[in-house]
Protein backbone atom coordinates (compact mmCIF):
# COMPACT_ATOMS: atom_id res chain seq x y z
CA UNK A 1 0.00 0.00 0.00
CA UNK A 2 1.76 2.88 -0.95
CA UNK A 3 2.23 5.74 2.01
CA UNK A 4 2.46 9.23 0.78
CA UNK A 5 4.66 10.15 4.31
CA UNK A 6 7.47 8.97 2.27
CA UNK A 7 7.55 10.92 -0.16
CA UNK A 8 8.58 14.19 1.21
CA UNK A 9 9.78 16.48 4.10
CA UNK A 10 7.37 19.40 5.14
CA UNK A 11 7.39 18.47 8.73
CA UNK A 12 9.10 21.31 10.36
CA UNK A 13 5.38 22.06 12.27
CA UNK A 14 5.98 18.76 14.05
CA UNK A 15 9.33 19.02 14.74
CA UNK A 16 8.60 22.63 16.50
CA UNK A 17 6.04 20.98 18.61
CA UNK A 18 7.85 18.35 20.13
CA UNK A 19 11.49 18.65 22.20
CA UNK A 20 14.52 16.70 21.30
CA UNK A 21 13.77 13.83 24.37
CA UNK A 22 9.58 13.40 22.60
CA UNK A 23 11.23 12.62 19.54
CA UNK A 24 13.37 10.57 21.35
CA UNK A 25 11.00 8.71 22.80
CA UNK A 26 9.11 8.08 19.90
CA UNK A 27 12.35 6.54 17.90
CA UNK A 28 14.05 4.64 20.79
CA UNK A 29 11.12 1.60 21.21
CA UNK A 30 12.56 -1.85 22.15
CA UNK A 31 13.02 -3.25 18.63
CA UNK A 32 14.82 -0.16 17.56
CA UNK A 33 17.45 -0.11 20.72
CA UNK A 34 17.50 -4.05 19.94
CA UNK A 35 18.32 -4.11 16.45
CA UNK A 36 20.84 -0.91 16.86
CA UNK A 37 22.52 -2.87 19.28
CA UNK A 38 23.26 -5.60 16.89
CA UNK A 39 24.05 -3.69 13.94
CA UNK A 40 26.86 -1.89 16.40
CA UNK A 41 28.16 -5.73 17.23
CA UNK A 42 27.96 -7.16 14.18
CA UNK A 43 29.79 -4.56 11.97
CA UNK A 44 32.48 -3.82 14.99
CA UNK A 45 33.35 -7.84 14.04
CA UNK A 46 33.21 -7.22 10.20
CA UNK A 47 36.07 -4.04 10.41
CA UNK A 48 37.77 -6.27 12.64
CA UNK A 49 38.15 -8.69 10.63
CA UNK A 50 38.60 -6.63 7.41
CA UNK A 51 41.63 -4.78 9.40
CA UNK A 52 43.38 -7.99 10.50
CA UNK A 53 42.79 -10.11 7.64
CA UNK A 54 45.25 -9.17 4.95
CA UNK A 55 48.15 -9.53 7.58
CA UNK A 56 46.93 -12.75 8.89
CA UNK A 57 47.31 -14.34 4.97
CA UNK A 58 50.50 -13.08 4.44
CA UNK A 59 51.87 -14.58 7.78
CA UNK A 60 50.10 -17.63 7.66
CA UNK A 61 50.25 -18.73 4.08
CA UNK A 62 53.24 -16.21 2.94
CA UNK A 63 51.02 -14.50 0.32
CA UNK A 64 52.32 -11.55 -1.44
CA UNK A 65 51.02 -8.43 -0.59
CA UNK A 66 48.14 -8.37 -3.25
CA UNK A 67 47.51 -11.40 -2.96
CA UNK A 68 47.03 -10.91 0.78
CA UNK A 69 44.86 -8.08 0.49
CA UNK A 70 42.09 -10.32 -1.66
CA UNK A 71 40.98 -11.87 1.86
CA UNK A 72 39.50 -8.09 2.40
CA UNK A 73 38.29 -7.98 -1.13
CA UNK A 74 36.42 -11.51 -0.28
CA UNK A 75 34.89 -9.58 2.95
CA UNK A 76 33.68 -6.84 0.58
CA UNK A 77 32.11 -9.65 -2.26
CA UNK A 78 30.20 -11.99 -0.03
CA UNK A 79 28.87 -8.71 1.34
CA UNK A 80 27.72 -7.30 -2.22
CA UNK A 81 26.18 -10.44 -2.69
CA UNK A 82 24.41 -11.12 0.67
CA UNK A 83 22.94 -7.02 0.33
CA UNK A 84 21.98 -8.26 -3.40
CA UNK A 85 20.04 -11.07 -2.30
CA UNK A 86 18.29 -9.53 1.17
CA UNK A 87 15.38 -7.62 -0.24
CA UNK A 88 13.86 -10.71 -1.89
CA UNK A 89 14.55 -12.86 0.93
CA UNK A 90 12.89 -10.16 3.62
CA UNK A 91 9.76 -10.87 1.17
CA UNK A 92 10.01 -14.39 1.29
CA UNK A 93 11.22 -15.64 4.52
CA UNK A 94 10.45 -12.38 6.88
CA UNK A 95 12.53 -10.01 9.54
CA UNK A 96 13.15 -12.74 11.95
CA UNK A 97 13.82 -15.46 9.93
CA UNK A 98 16.12 -13.48 7.26
CA UNK A 99 18.12 -11.57 10.44
CA UNK A 100 19.02 -15.31 12.62
CA UNK A 101 19.97 -17.24 9.33
CA UNK A 102 22.53 -13.67 8.28
CA UNK A 103 23.65 -13.79 12.27
CA UNK A 104 23.80 -17.65 12.19
CA UNK A 105 26.11 -17.73 8.51
CA UNK A 106 28.52 -15.41 10.27
CA UNK A 107 29.12 -17.52 13.62
CA UNK A 108 29.46 -20.54 11.32
CA UNK A 109 31.81 -18.77 8.59
CA UNK A 110 34.10 -17.74 11.84
CA UNK A 111 34.41 -20.65 13.29
CA UNK A 112 35.16 -22.75 9.90
CA UNK A 113 38.11 -20.55 10.40
CA UNK A 114 39.45 -23.22 12.73
CA UNK A 115 39.46 -25.58 9.63
CA UNK A 116 41.10 -23.50 7.10
CA UNK A 117 44.53 -24.90 5.90
CA UNK A 118 45.31 -23.09 2.36
CA UNK A 119 44.56 -19.67 1.52
CA UNK A 120 41.67 -20.97 -1.27
CA UNK A 121 40.24 -21.97 2.14
CA UNK A 122 40.51 -18.97 4.07
CA UNK A 123 38.93 -16.98 0.85
CA UNK A 124 35.86 -19.01 0.79
CA UNK A 125 35.92 -18.18 4.73
CA UNK A 126 36.04 -14.63 4.54
CA UNK A 127 33.41 -14.47 1.44
CA UNK A 128 30.69 -16.67 3.28
CA UNK A 129 31.25 -14.10 6.59
CA UNK A 130 30.78 -10.99 4.02
CA UNK A 131 27.72 -12.83 2.79
CA UNK A 132 26.71 -12.84 6.15
CA UNK A 133 27.10 -9.52 7.26
CA UNK A 134 25.72 -8.24 3.93
CA UNK A 135 22.30 -9.99 4.78
CA UNK A 136 22.53 -9.19 8.93
CA UNK A 137 23.05 -5.26 8.18
CA UNK A 138 20.48 -5.01 4.94
CA UNK A 139 17.66 -6.48 7.40
CA UNK A 140 19.16 -4.50 10.61
CA UNK A 141 18.44 -1.10 8.11
CA UNK A 142 15.17 -2.37 6.49
CA UNK A 143 13.39 -3.07 10.71
CA UNK A 144 14.97 0.09 11.73
CA UNK A 145 13.54 2.01 8.96
CA UNK A 146 9.85 0.15 9.45
CA UNK A 147 9.60 1.19 13.37
CA UNK A 148 11.30 4.24 13.14
CA UNK A 149 8.05 7.20 12.95
CA UNK A 150 8.27 8.63 9.06
CA UNK A 151 8.44 12.39 9.92
CA UNK A 152 11.42 11.42 11.96
CA UNK A 153 13.22 9.52 9.59
CA UNK A 154 16.14 11.64 8.94
CA UNK A 155 16.86 12.18 13.00
CA UNK A 156 15.97 8.54 13.33
CA UNK A 157 18.49 6.86 10.56
CA UNK A 158 21.02 9.28 12.06
CA UNK A 159 20.64 7.58 15.51
CA UNK A 160 20.73 4.70 14.12
CA UNK A 161 23.58 4.74 11.60
CA UNK A 162 26.02 6.10 14.87
CA UNK A 163 25.78 2.42 15.73
CA UNK A 164 27.89 1.46 12.69
CA UNK A 165 29.98 4.82 12.88
CA UNK A 166 31.15 3.87 16.39
CA UNK A 167 31.82 -0.09 14.41
CA UNK A 168 34.18 1.54 12.40
CA UNK A 169 35.79 3.60 14.92
CA UNK A 170 36.05 0.58 17.69
CA UNK A 171 36.59 -2.35 15.03
CA UNK A 172 39.67 -1.31 13.49
CA UNK A 173 41.28 0.18 16.83
CA UNK A 174 40.65 -2.99 18.52
CA UNK A 175 41.79 -4.99 15.63
CA UNK A 176 44.94 -3.61 15.63
CA UNK A 177 45.58 -2.96 18.94
CA UNK A 178 44.31 -6.99 19.85
CA UNK A 179 46.14 -8.43 17.30
CA UNK A 180 49.50 -6.83 18.83
CA UNK A 181 48.84 -8.51 22.14
CA UNK A 182 47.00 -11.95 21.00
CA UNK A 183 47.28 -14.49 18.90
CA UNK A 184 45.01 -15.09 15.94
CA UNK A 185 42.99 -17.30 17.23
CA UNK A 186 41.99 -16.04 19.86
CA UNK A 187 40.74 -12.76 18.14
CA UNK A 188 38.74 -14.92 15.93
CA UNK A 189 37.04 -16.33 19.68
CA UNK A 190 36.21 -13.11 20.54
CA UNK A 191 34.59 -12.28 17.06
CA UNK A 192 32.43 -15.92 17.17
CA UNK A 193 31.62 -14.84 20.86
CA UNK A 194 30.24 -11.07 19.75
CA UNK A 195 28.10 -12.96 17.01
CA UNK A 196 26.59 -15.55 19.47
CA UNK A 197 26.05 -12.57 21.69
CA UNK A 198 24.18 -11.05 19.11
CA UNK A 199 22.01 -14.15 18.17
CA UNK A 200 21.26 -13.79 22.34
CA UNK A 201 20.18 -10.28 22.09
CA UNK A 202 17.99 -10.50 18.67
CA UNK A 203 15.99 -13.53 20.59
CA UNK A 204 14.31 -10.59 22.88
CA UNK A 205 12.84 -8.73 19.14
CA UNK A 206 8.90 -8.45 19.30
CA UNK A 207 6.68 -8.21 16.53
CA UNK A 208 8.93 -7.52 13.83
CA UNK A 209 7.23 -5.77 10.64
CA UNK A 210 5.56 -8.24 8.18
CA UNK A 211 6.68 -6.55 4.76
CA UNK A 212 3.78 -6.68 2.54
CA UNK A 213 4.72 -7.95 -0.85
CA UNK A 214 3.91 -8.74 -4.22
CA UNK A 215 5.24 -12.61 -5.24
CA UNK A 216 7.58 -11.43 -7.98
CA UNK A 217 9.70 -13.83 -9.57
CA UNK A 218 12.92 -15.17 -8.07
CA UNK A 219 14.47 -14.04 -11.11
CA UNK A 220 13.12 -10.82 -12.04
CA UNK A 221 15.51 -8.15 -11.24
CA UNK A 222 12.85 -5.39 -9.01
CA UNK A 223 12.83 -8.63 -6.71
CA UNK A 224 16.08 -7.86 -5.63
CA UNK A 225 16.44 -3.93 -6.06
CA UNK A 226 13.91 -1.22 -6.68
CA UNK A 227 14.67 1.05 -9.73
CA UNK A 228 13.76 4.17 -7.96
CA UNK A 229 16.49 4.21 -5.67
CA UNK A 230 19.01 3.57 -8.82
CA UNK A 231 19.57 7.49 -9.90
CA UNK A 232 20.50 8.81 -6.79
CA UNK A 233 22.63 5.74 -5.99
CA UNK A 234 25.16 6.45 -8.99
CA UNK A 235 26.14 9.50 -6.49
CA UNK A 236 26.71 7.44 -4.30
CA UNK A 237 29.65 5.09 -6.07
CA UNK A 238 31.14 8.17 -7.07
CA UNK A 239 31.43 10.01 -3.70
CA UNK A 240 32.18 6.26 -2.30
CA UNK A 241 35.34 6.00 -4.15
CA UNK A 242 37.44 8.69 -1.81
CA UNK A 243 36.29 7.04 1.43
CA UNK A 244 37.00 3.46 0.06
CA UNK A 245 40.82 4.75 -1.25
CA UNK A 246 41.16 6.51 2.61
CA UNK A 247 40.69 2.93 4.12
CA UNK A 248 42.68 1.23 1.97
CA UNK A 249 45.93 3.93 1.58
CA UNK A 250 46.26 5.09 5.27
CA UNK A 251 48.59 2.79 6.72
CA UNK A 252 51.24 3.74 3.75
CA UNK A 253 49.94 7.00 3.41
CA UNK A 254 51.13 7.40 7.08
CA UNK A 255 54.27 5.19 6.62
CA UNK A 256 55.12 7.22 3.60
CA UNK A 257 54.83 10.58 5.60
CA UNK A 258 55.81 9.65 9.00
CA UNK A 259 52.44 9.95 10.20
CA UNK A 260 51.77 6.38 11.65
CA UNK A 261 51.00 7.99 15.42
CA UNK A 262 48.47 10.11 14.37
CA UNK A 263 46.91 7.39 11.62
CA UNK A 264 46.05 5.55 14.17
CA UNK A 265 43.59 8.15 15.85
CA UNK A 266 42.23 9.12 12.21
CA UNK A 267 38.90 7.04 11.98
CA UNK A 268 38.11 7.55 15.93
CA UNK A 269 38.42 11.33 14.71
CA UNK A 270 36.26 10.80 12.15
CA UNK A 271 33.80 8.91 14.13
CA UNK A 272 33.64 11.55 16.45
CA UNK A 273 33.33 13.95 13.94
CA UNK A 274 30.28 12.12 12.26
CA UNK A 275 28.45 11.19 15.42
CA UNK A 276 28.53 14.55 17.06
CA UNK A 277 27.01 16.13 13.30
CA UNK A 278 24.32 13.44 12.43
CA UNK A 279 21.64 13.65 14.86
CA UNK A 280 21.60 17.64 13.87
CA UNK A 281 22.26 16.68 10.60
CA UNK A 282 18.95 14.59 10.77
CA UNK A 283 17.20 17.01 12.72
CA UNK A 284 17.80 19.73 9.40
CA UNK A 285 16.78 17.07 7.00
CA UNK A 286 13.61 16.14 8.61
CA UNK A 287 12.55 20.27 8.39
CA UNK A 288 14.17 21.05 5.44
CA UNK A 289 14.99 18.16 3.14
CA UNK A 290 18.00 16.98 1.59
CA UNK A 291 18.93 19.76 -0.50
CA UNK A 292 20.25 22.19 2.18
CA UNK A 293 22.48 19.36 3.37
CA UNK A 294 23.83 17.74 0.37
CA UNK A 295 25.62 20.59 -1.10
CA UNK A 296 27.53 21.60 2.10
CA UNK A 297 28.30 17.66 2.43
CA UNK A 298 30.02 17.78 -0.94
CA UNK A 299 32.24 20.87 0.15
CA UNK A 300 33.39 19.50 3.22
CA UNK A 301 34.30 16.16 1.80
CA UNK A 302 36.07 17.70 -0.88
CA UNK A 303 38.14 20.18 1.43
CA UNK A 304 39.21 16.67 3.26
CA UNK A 305 39.93 15.43 0.23
CA UNK A 306 42.44 18.52 -0.05
CA UNK A 307 43.97 18.33 3.47
CA UNK A 308 44.60 14.74 2.56
CA UNK A 309 46.57 15.62 -0.42
CA UNK A 310 48.53 18.03 1.77
CA UNK A 311 48.33 16.42 4.95
CA UNK A 312 52.45 16.21 5.99
CA UNK A 313 51.49 16.91 9.56
CA UNK A 314 49.25 15.40 12.46
CA UNK A 315 47.15 18.55 12.92
CA UNK A 316 46.58 18.43 9.03
CA UNK A 317 45.42 14.82 9.01
CA UNK A 318 43.48 14.83 12.22
CA UNK A 319 41.72 18.45 10.17
CA UNK A 320 41.06 16.04 7.02
CA UNK A 321 39.52 13.10 8.98
CA UNK A 322 37.39 15.65 11.12
CA UNK A 323 36.08 17.32 7.60
CA UNK A 324 35.33 13.49 6.22
CA UNK A 325 33.49 12.69 9.25
CA UNK A 326 31.37 16.26 8.60
CA UNK A 327 31.29 15.02 5.09
CA UNK A 328 31.01 11.71 4.05
CA UNK A 329 29.30 10.98 7.61
CA UNK A 330 26.67 12.23 6.79
CA UNK A 331 26.10 11.27 3.69
CA UNK A 332 25.81 7.79 3.99
CA UNK A 333 23.24 8.25 6.76
CA UNK A 334 21.27 11.07 5.18
CA UNK A 335 21.65 9.23 1.77
CA UNK A 336 19.51 5.90 2.87
CA UNK A 337 16.93 8.31 4.02
CA UNK A 338 16.91 10.11 0.44
CA UNK A 339 16.64 6.53 -0.48
CA UNK A 340 13.79 5.41 1.77
CA UNK A 341 11.84 8.23 0.72
CA UNK A 342 11.81 7.38 -2.97
CA UNK A 343 9.74 4.37 -2.18
CA UNK A 344 6.96 2.72 -0.84
CA UNK A 345 6.72 1.07 2.28
CA UNK A 346 6.29 -2.47 0.91
CA UNK A 347 9.57 -1.71 -1.23
CA UNK A 348 11.98 -0.83 1.82
CA UNK A 349 14.16 -3.19 1.80
CA UNK A 350 14.82 -3.03 -1.68
CA UNK A 351 15.78 0.42 -1.36
CA UNK A 352 17.69 -0.82 1.34
CA UNK A 353 19.53 -3.35 -0.52
CA UNK A 354 19.81 -0.99 -3.90
CA UNK A 355 21.76 2.22 -2.03
CA UNK A 356 24.20 0.27 0.34
CA UNK A 357 25.33 -2.58 -3.44
CA UNK A 358 26.30 0.89 -5.11
CA UNK A 359 27.53 2.32 -1.66
CA UNK A 360 29.55 -0.74 -0.97
CA UNK A 361 30.78 -0.86 -4.92
CA UNK A 362 32.21 2.88 -4.69
CA UNK A 363 33.88 2.08 -1.62
CA UNK A 364 35.45 -1.50 -3.35
CA UNK A 365 36.57 -0.20 -6.88
CA UNK A 366 37.90 3.06 -5.54
CA UNK A 367 41.25 1.77 -4.07
CA UNK A 368 41.36 -0.34 -7.69
CA UNK A 369 40.75 2.74 -9.88
CA UNK A 370 42.17 6.08 -7.85
CA UNK A 371 45.36 3.19 -6.90
CA UNK A 372 46.90 3.91 -10.53
CA UNK A 373 46.84 6.91 -10.25
CA UNK A 374 49.60 6.80 -6.73
CA UNK A 375 52.63 5.38 -8.40
CA UNK A 376 52.67 8.40 -11.02
CA UNK A 377 51.35 11.62 -8.79
CA UNK A 378 51.59 9.89 -5.12
CA UNK A 379 49.21 10.03 -2.82
CA UNK A 380 48.72 13.96 -3.49
CA UNK A 381 47.52 13.97 -6.95
CA UNK A 382 44.98 10.87 -6.06
CA UNK A 383 43.65 13.16 -3.00
CA UNK A 384 43.81 16.26 -5.32
CA UNK A 385 41.75 14.21 -8.11
CA UNK A 386 39.50 12.34 -5.65
CA UNK A 387 38.38 16.06 -4.83
CA UNK A 388 37.55 16.56 -8.09
CA UNK A 389 35.27 13.32 -7.80
CA UNK A 390 33.03 15.12 -5.57
CA UNK A 391 32.66 17.88 -7.81
CA UNK A 392 31.69 15.81 -10.41
CA UNK A 393 29.15 13.75 -7.34
CA UNK A 394 27.71 17.59 -7.07
CA UNK A 395 26.86 17.93 -10.47
CA UNK A 396 25.48 14.26 -10.90
CA UNK A 397 23.04 14.62 -7.82
CA UNK A 398 22.04 17.94 -9.18
CA UNK A 399 20.13 16.71 -12.28
CA UNK A 400 20.08 13.02 -11.25
CA UNK A 401 18.03 14.08 -7.89
CA UNK A 402 18.79 17.38 -6.81
CA UNK A 403 16.73 19.82 -8.45
CA UNK A 404 13.25 17.30 -8.93
CA UNK A 405 13.39 18.12 -5.33
CA UNK A 406 14.54 21.66 -5.32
Amino acid sequence: MPDSRHHHHPHGACETTLTTGQILREICTRNFNIITLVNFLAMSVYYLVFVTSTAYARSAFGLSLSAAGLTSGMLVLGCLAGRFLTGHLISVLGCRTSLFSGLGIIAASIACFFFTDSAASLFAERFATGFGIGVTSTVTGTVVAWVIPAEHRGFGVSIFSMSTALALALGPFFGILLSHLLPYAILVRVNLATICACIAIALALRDLPVISHHHRPGLELNSYIDPRVVRFSLVAIVVCLGYGCTQAFMTSLAAERDLAASASLFFLVYAAATMLTRPLTGRMYDARGENALFYPIFLLTALAFCAMAYAHSALTLLLAATLLGMGFGNFQSLGQAVALSLVTRSRISQATTTFFIFFDFGCGVGPFLMGMIVPHYGYEGMYLALAGTIILAAVMYHFLHGRTRA
